[in-house]
């Protein structure tokens, strides 16, 4: 967090630390690492040392820290207010995440942070400062010499990647998207910034050599998610078929401090503030990972259905993988006028967990894209945010009437507003 530079829209009051002279960075101590994604240790970095190369690392990690914070309150966030998981408590604050009941007033959503103990999923504060960060440490990188920050380009590509991370979710779930003190404007702008961020990745991680090839098949995955949400099909299938069987990639937690646990984990599992939705608790499909545990919920009437993706509050979340690659390309392939190449991906994959073949005969491009998107329920469920970006970009129908379990009435919030902290500080 920078004090005097400018920092996204009106969110500079909400950002400024109490001295301006120590800068938080979530990222490696100052010694050198043997792998440049490997980011485990809160570190602090005094204001006026900021220009200096010989921190060139810290900073870069200090990019990948802080969009695995903003990351996790995404994944948290978009898990609950979509149809994954419900409120299992009265409580307001927790409640209205679980209920649709987010607005741009709400303050744990406009300013809220990333440790768990002051904040449920803060959204807002998090994913910009991710997405400045990535911009402003850019800078100084491109700035400084090869001679300066040894093994400097494998950096900028690394900040590159992270950073295109933040403008995709910005652009996937958010109604408007507000950056760097403009008015808000339309979503697809974030995601065109993203697809420019990734591209460029992808080169640099390529003039850096081997040590960089995760992050090119990171971005493809990036790229591929970008073009579906753009509806360019032709590129969306191109970058998905270039990412290789048994690709994974995690966003790193730990026990460190608060604000490294797996959130959706702790208030969940843990606290048993939440609930998994009734749906994907009978789905009987090897990918949906959900368990009654036959103990009470925060509320004592509730049993605790949870999923078990993550099985401590140090577990990773993953942020890009093959199997998300091949659904991309599936859906690509179908709107692209290939039902028959979609519908093989599908049932490979089902083939692979055991589960029977869907029918292919007499399935249109309209019935191929809803099977697809139910695959993609069931394959990414409780990560990456991706069932809320469904049920926005096809229009799905959101949960209405009333909570099942605390019978409190569901709001009116879709996509993720722009807050009123940062329209009106601008």
């Amino acid at each position: 967090m920078r004090t005097n530079h400018h920092v996204p829209g009106g969110l500079t009051r909400l950002l400024r630390p109490a001295t301006g002279l120590v800068i938080a960075i979530v990222g490696l101590a100052l010694g050198a690492c043997s792998n440049l994604l490997d980011v485990k240790y809160p570190g602090r970095i005094p204001f006026d040392q900021l220009n200096n190369p010989a921190l060139a690392e810290v900073l870069a990690n200090g990019v990948v820290g802080d969009l695995e914070c903003a990351y996790n309150n995404y994944v948290g966030g978009t898990s609950v207010h979509s149809d994954e998981y419900e409120s299992a408590s009265d409580n307001g604050l927790l409640a209205n995440w679980g209920e649709r009941n987010i607005t741009s007033e709400n303050g744990d959503y406009a300013v809220g942070q990333c440790e768990a103990g002051s904040s449920d999923f803060g959204l807002h504060v998090p994913m910009q400062v991710a997405r400045f960060q990535s911009e402003d440490v850019f800078k100084r990188l491109a700035a400084w010499t090869d001679a300066q920050v040894p093994g400097r380009v494998g950096l900028q590509a690394m900040v590159r990647a992270y950073g295109a991370y933040a403008y995709t979710f910005l652009g996937e779930t958010y109604c408007t998207v507000a950056l760097d003190g403009g008015a808000p404007g339309p979503p697809a702008a974030a995601l065109t910034i993203a697809a420019a961020r990734f591209a460029e990745a992808i080169a640099l991680a390529g003039q850096a050599g081997s040590g960089s090839a995760d992050l090119i098949k990171l971005s493809n995955v990036g790229l591929a998610r970008v073009n579906m949400n753009l509806k360019n099909w032709a590129q969306a299938a191109t970058f998905a078929a270039r990412v290789p069987a048994g690709f994974e990639f995690f966003a790193d937690r730990g026990i460190e401090n608060d604000r490294r646990w797996n959130k959706l984990h702790y208030f969940a599992t843990d606290l048993g503030a939440f609930v998994v939705s009734n749906d994907y608790r009978t789905m009987n499909d090897p990918r949906v990972l959900v368990k009654n545990l036959n103990k009470p919920a925060f509320n004592p009437y509730i049993n605790l259905w949870v999923t078990t993706k993550y099985s401590g509050i140090a577990d990773p979340i993953r942020l890009a993988s093959y199997r998300e690659a091949r659904l991309i390309l599936a859906e690509a392939n179908a709107m692209l006028g290939d039902v028959t190449g979609a519908m093989a991906i599908i049932n490979a994959r089902r083939a692979e967990v055991d589960l029977p073949a869907l029918a292919v005969a007499g399935v249109n491009q309209a019935a191929a894209v809803n099977i697809i998107i139910e695959e993609r329920r069931r394959e990414l469920s409780f990560e990456g945010g991706h069932r809320m970006n469904d049920l926005i970009r096809k229009n799905i129908p959101w949960k209405v009437g009333r909570n099942p379990f605390t019978n409190r009435p569901y709001g009116a919030t879709t996509c993720w507003p722009t807050p009123v902290a940062e329209t009106n500080g601008r």
